[in-house]
């Protein structure tokens, strides 16, 4: 077991309660799983590598849990690598605030919850109703194995970003903002303007915004935006060497983490 997995995955769980990790073992079968369905899907009609809001919503919606988990395969396989490398030793020992935008059916969510220590409170984004459903019955674990705290919110991450009760966020609340698969896929230069502004708004000078690229919006176009918003650019990983799209750890400028202030919920 590499030093990633045992950070992950704590032998104390019991062998149900851990990830499914058939991408880790057969890397070229979740590409295969995943091609199939966008397949199957486009004979349907359903295309959703787009970076129009409602294209996209309205694909999401229309796929079954299994087809999301179809296409999502290979993003859930580099989350299991990405996430882990990028928040550990980088976050204070306390409960945080932490979002998660995009979240699916709650694969990202849950190895969020695996990296944020005990007591954390967990706010995951969706904007297709259906696949927030299925992310709803799933359970999420910290990595010492108690349950953790998660709610979910439908809703377009380009707008204020709100508790399940409609309350906004507040200014400067939110420790960690985390999304894979979104501004990289369905966001250009233009359309993540209004998503990185409110990111602006609710993450804490000190605090960490985890953000991905890709064929839409470039690494250099995300470190740029980020940069006009406040945030710096700490480090890239990827999933692997070869990886063309990765994941950018940005820091709020304005403070540290280690005075951050506790989630006002």
């Amino acid at each position: 077991m590499s030093s990633i997995d045992a950070f992950v995955f704590p032998a104390t769980l019991a062998p149900a309660e851990k990830v499914d990790r058939r991408g880790s073992a057969n890397l070229l079968a979740v590409c295969w799983r995943q091609w199939r369905a966008e397949w199957a899907l486009a004979r349907r009609g359903i295309r959703f590598r787009s970076t129009d809001p409602d294209a996209v919503a309205a694909a999401y919606a229309a796929m079954s849990e299994e087809e999301f988990e179809a296409i999502n395969g290979r993003q859930q396989w580099a989350n299991w690598r990405t996430i882990p490398r990028a928040l550990r030793n980088r976050l204070p020992n306390r409960p945080l605030l932490v979002v998660d935008l995009g979240c699916g059916v709650g694969s990202s969510t849950r190895v969020l919850t695996r990296c944020c220590p005990e007591g954390s409170v967990f706010l995951a984004f969706e904007c297709a109703r259906p696949l927030l459903t299925h992310a709803r019955r799933r359970r999420y674990f910290h990595s010492d194995g108690s349950l953790a705290r998660v709610s979910f919110v439908c809703q377009g991450v380009d707008e204020h970003l709100c508790w399940p009760d409609s309350r906004p966020l507040k200014d400067r609340s939110t420790d960690l903002v985390h999304a894979s698969g979104l501004f990289g896929h369905h966001f250009d230069v233009r359309t993540a303007v209004p998503a990185i502004r409110e990111l602006r708004r609710v993450v804490t000078p000190g605090g960490f915004a985890l953000l991905d690229d890709g064929p839409t919006l470039s690494a250099d176009d995300l470190r740029r935006l980020m940069h006009h918003a406040g945030f710096e650019p700490l480090e890239r990983y990827r999933s692997w060497f070869g990886a063309p799209v990765g994941q950018t750890l940005f820091r709020r400028r304005g403070g540290s983490s280690s005075r951050l202030n506790r989630p006002h919920v």
